[in-house]
This record gives C-alpha cells, sequence and structure tokens, in this order.
C-alpha cells in the first residue's frame, strides 16, 4: 500500500477542480491513500503559534472552518486523510497544545522546524546572509537541538523532512554522524513516525529527506514510516513515492505508518 501523507493545495483555492488536478497525479502513481496537510501558518487561529515571526503574518490566508468543511465535503467522494503541517517552536509549545486540542479534526500532525533561532527561516532563501555569517555546523546543531525538542514535546505525529537544513547543498558539518545517531535514539525512544519525504530530490541538494547515511542508521531501529511527496502544485502529487518505498525496502524497514483521528495503525511495508 503506498501513502502520500503530504500535500499542500495553498496555491490555489479550496475548491474540488482544483483538488482533481491533485488527486488525478496521484492515481496515476497508484498512490492508494493520500493526506491533504496545510501549513499551520495559513489559518487565523494557529497565528498566536506564529505571531513572533513577522515574516508569516501575509501567509496567514485562511480560516479552519473553511478547512474543515472543504476536508470533510472531499472525504465523503475520495479516500484521504486530513492533517496539518505545525512549526515547531520550544516557546510555542503550550500554544501548540491548547490549539491542537482545541481543533481535533486532523487525523495526524506533521512536526516541522522551518525556522531556528531569530527567526531565521533558513529555507527561504539561499543567498540569506546569515549562511555566510554563520558557521555551518553552528546552524545545523541548532536546527537538530530544535527537532530533538521537537520529538520530545509529544505534540506531533509524525517527524516531516527530518534533515531539511540540507536542501541548499554544499558541505556538512564535520560532526554530522554524531548529530544522525543522537536524534536516531531521540526517535526510537519517541511514539513518532518517520516520513520518507521526496521533495529533497527537487532541490539543489538532490536527495530524499533523510540522507541515505541517516536512514542506514535509523534503519537499524524498528522505526514506522509514512511517505510524503510534500507537493504544492499538481505535478509534484505523488512523485517519487515509488523510488523511495524501493529505498525503504532494501534497507529493511518493516512497517508503515497510517493515522485515523491522530491514532496510529500499523501495516507491513510491501
Amino acid at each position: 500500500m503506498m501513502i502520500d501523507y503530504h500535500m499542500h493545495l495553498e496555491r490555489g483555492p479550496f475548491d474540488e477542480n482544483w483538488w482533481l488536478k491533485f488527486w488525478e497525479e496521484e492515481k496515476k502513481k497508484n498512490i492508494q491513500e493520500i493526506g491533504i496537510t496545510e501549513h499551520g501558518h495559513r489559518f487565523k487561529e494557529f497565528r498566536p503559534v506564529y505571531d513572533h515571526i513577522p515574516i508569516t503574518a501575509p501567509w496567514c490566508d485562511s480560516n479552519l472552518e473553511e478547512y474543515r468543511e472543504f476536508t470533510t465535503f472531499l472525504k465523503e467522494k475520495y479516500k484521504i486523510k486530513v492533517g496539518v503541517e505545525m512549526d515547531y517552536f520550544p516557546e510555542k509549545e503550550k500554544e501548540i497544545k491548547e490549539l491542537l486540542e482545541e481543533y481535533n479534526f486532523f487525523d495526524y500532525v506533521l512536526g516541522s522546524v522551518h525556522f531556528i533561532d531569530h527567526g531565521f527561516g533558513f529555507d527561504i532563501d539561499p543567498n540569506d546572509p546569515r549562511w555566510t555569517e554563520n558557521d555551518m555546523e553552528e546552524i545545523f546543531e541548532d536546527y537538530f537541538d530544535k527537532v530533538e525538542k521537537m520529538i520530545k514535546s509529544n505534540l506531533y505525529d509524525i517527524i516531516a523532512h527530518l534533515d531539511l537544513v540540507k536542501l541548499w547543498g554544499g558541505r556538512n558539518p564535520k560532526n554530522i554522524s554524531s548529530i544522525y545517531e543522537r536524534i536516531s535514539k531521540v526517535i526510537i525512544s519517541s511514539q513518532m513516525s518517520l516520513e520518507l519525504n521526496t521533495a529533497g530530490w527537487r532541490k539543489p541538494v538532490k536527495e530524499l529527506y533523510p540522507s541515505p547515511e541517516f536512514l542506514k542508521i535509523i534503519s537499524s531501529y524498528n522505526i514506522p514510516l509514512t511517505f510524503g511527496a510534500d507537493a504544492h502544485t499538481p505535478e509534484d502529487a505523488g512523485r517519487d513515492i515509488e523510488k523511495a518505498y524501493q529505498i525503504a525496502k532494501d534497507l529493511g524497514f518493516k512497517k508503515i505508518s497510517i493515522f485515523e483521528k491522530r491514532k496510529k495503525i500499523l501495516i507491513d511495508l510491501r
């Protein structure tokens, strides 16, 4: 059973015709279960999580009731799951917890880190001067410190694009292997599932999230997976999911997680 649990409709309306462009691509690629996961920063109700990051204000263009109504309509006609991708900020754990409890119609919640110290959105601009002013090791350490805290927070169901910080390519810090080992141990002590995200193949790094080296370390543990193409446009829906499945099988992963009302169901990776 192939799944794609990471899809964003944000470049178009909450409209069935726009959705069908994604659905048709997924069906062409033999994806059996699809999840829509709009970014939390889109929703006015989640603004308390993002209000300290001014750059996110123009992205806040929708409300959760609109999202709920539209996805409820879709669920009546198509086999889909509904999620949200919520950024993690250590100082906002209370707000994240309370809001996810209040708006509890999601099947699963993706946890991600896009901002590190002082609101640095590291994946927005490869020419941001903070990339050159800071040592690469410092940026990676800051990022994975946030990822570790995110995993330990118990607020999320799935770790999205685990090593997103590498997206622009270039060198990794010298201590990257020790970072991978540390984070792998944190994952196995949690209840979270790990996403294999194919969008990295479409970025300058040209590599799956997590990296082959990271996956080899993680594969020695019994960690269940989900898969996501992270599509923001229809042509990327389901893209390279089959390729990611084959990599997971070759590395010896055994289980996939599917979700319903934030309850995890494990199935065999076949």
